[in-house]
């Protein structure tokens, strides 16, 4: 069984190596790792290519393109070509541990579709935040599953893991949100589908080193996703 772990990366020269170094540690059979980076001018890129020159780290540079939706989508259509079973999707900056990998896997393999990385399950924990933002944060998660009626409870992890399978049917070449919202609307999709989903706790750990790319303007986009995805807007 093949596994790509997908990370889009944009200026992580000071979390991606360890993180490359901590998920092959794991020593999974069958895991292949795909960072799609955005250009970064850290060069991020040139870290990955200079010290992971062998056949299961894969690199994609973009070059005319930016944003964390797209990257992911371009990530897992590469994933798809290189006939992956199960796609995991995961931040480069050590919010999403590795260890929780083998889980997500294990959980794929006894029959679920998609495996939430869950802050909002009993066992999973935010750490490193302040109280506005888990204010904040919270009342985005209220409003979305009351107005989408989603039944997942974090709907805005990136760290999930999809069964290949299911990806076309989830249409990502007509998902329209490129930002953090992607999240939002893929999971929406998920649950739409009627999907067999599972939320697993995790502990969120703030990033460390790097700059966040969370911003007003992600918070905006998100709440657009919402009432558009509600409304029906293509």
């Amino acid at each position: 069984m093949k596994t790509f772990v997908v990370i889009a990366t944009y200026n992580e020269k000071e979390n991606i190596k360890q993180l490359l170094v901590d998920i092959l540690a794991l020593n999974i059979a069958g895991l292949e790792i795909l960072v799609v980076d955005d250009n970064s001018p850290d060069g991020t890129a040139q870290i990955v290519q200079e010290n992971f020159q062998h056949s299961s780290v894969h690199l994609i540079v973009r070059e005319g393109e930016r944003g964390y939706g797209s990257a992911h989508m371009a990530g897992f259509q590469e994933a798809l070509l290189h006939q992956a079973d199960i796609i995991i999707s995961m931040d480069a900056d050590f919010s999403h541990q590795p260890k929780v990998i083998p889980e997500m896997i294990n959980q794929i393999q006894q029959g679920y579709d998609v495996i939430i990385g869950s802050r909002r399950v009993p066992g999973g924990q935010i750490v490193g935040w302040g109280a506005t933002r888990k204010l904040a944060s919270n009342t985005a998660m209220v409003l979305t599953r009351f107005i989408l009626g989603i039944k997942t409870k974090d709907v805005t992890t990136g760290f999930r893991a999809y069964k290949a399978q299911i990806m076309p049917q989830l249409e990502l070449f007509t998902v329209k949100s490129n930002g953090y919202s992607f999240l939002e609307e893929l999971i929406y999709r998920c649950e739409k589908k009627q999907l067999k989903i599972k939320e697993i706790p995790i502990i969120f750990n703030d990033r460390q080193f790097g700059k966040s790319k969370f911003s007003l303007k992600e918070i905006i986009k998100f709440f657009i996703t919402i009432f558009k995805l509600r409304l029906g807007i293509k």
